[in-house]
């Protein structure tokens, strides 16, 4: 028997609009998001829509252009364009984001809290963090370098407007599972540099 169900029939074209300018403002589509009224994460509706018709929307999403692509170590969506391989503006999004989660994990490590706790809501990036962190000449001079100007509240910002990280106050933040997994790649990436030299 022949289904006469379309798969767009299934998707609102608002639903599908909003993912589309998420994924072209280069935001990734995350798992869970902060709910601030309740101050929990709770599932992302989106990311279950993308989750439920992926090989419609992979198929989709091809046809225009993108790869849309599911990273389960951190259980979020994104796009990257099919044809051309040097995306410069994905490029630098992408470094900034490496750079703010490297100089986060470094600061936290340094100041002897375990790693794991930056993704915790009642934990994460504090006013206080900030304060240091601001106040740390090295880290300015790279975040500058990196063409992200602002301060360190900007920087959180760009990762929050990404769906890397969660605010959950006017000066406190925390990673979410996405930017969580690519905060332990990069730990990864070096320890390996590490170990070969």
């Amino acid at each position: 028997m022949v289904s006469n169900i379309n798969d767009f029939d299934l998707i609102t074209i608002a639903d599908s609009t909003s993912i589309y300018r998420d994924l072209t403002a280069g935001k990734i589509i995350p798992k869970q998001l902060y709910h601030d009224l309740r101050s929990e994460l709770i599932d992302n509706l989106k990311y279950t829509l993308l989750f439920k018709h992926q090989s419609h929307l992979y198929q989709l999403y091809q046809h225009i252009g993108f790869e849309l692509i599911l990273d389960e170590s951190g259980e979020f969506f994104y796009i990257k364009d099919a044809h051309d391989l040097d995306n410069n503006e994905a490029d630098e999004n992408a470094f900034k984001v490496q750079v703010i989660l490297m100089l986060l994990g470094r600061y936290y490590a340094r100041s002897g809290r375990d790693l794991e706790n930056i993704g915790k809501i009642d934990l994460g990036i504090n006013a206080d963090d900030l304060k240091a962190l601001s106040q740390n000449d090295e880290y300015a001079d790279i975040l500058a370098t990196a063409k992200l100007s602002g301060g360190w509240a900007k920087a959180l910002d760009f990762l929050s407007f990404r769906n890397f990280a969660h605010k959950t106050g006017s000066d406190r933040y925390f990673l979410n599972a996405a930017g969580m997994s690519f905060l332990y790649r990069l730990v990864d990436d070096y320890k390996n540099s590490v170990s070969e030299d």
